[in-house]
């Protein structure tokens, strides 16, 4: 159980470093009130970015696919033609 939850621990360190760092997720922070003495602090998610990343990636990997199964394509074919 202490595994699966540090595996998880860690999978949400690498998406939030991941997320700031391709300008996901953004952190911003207003004027403080100095009445109150309270500071807000806002994170904002940049939907559109996720997305396109994501079509990014899926388009890479539909292209990465697609030439794994032709070069296993002709090395099947090579393997007909020497029997």
């Amino acid at each position: 159980m202490n595994r699966l939850f540090g595996f998880l621990i860690l999978l949400v360190i690498c998406v939030a470093a991941i997320g700031f760092y391709r300008g996901w997720f953004t952190v911003s922070s207003g004027s403080p009130d100095a009445a109150s003495h309270n500071v807000d602090i806002n994170l904002s998610v940049d939907t559109d970015k996720v997305k396109a990343d994501a079509e990014t990636v899926q388009e890479k990997a539909v292209e990465l696919t697609g030439q794994a199964k032709d070069g296993a394509n002709e090395l099947a074919d090579q393997a007909r033609e020497s029997k």
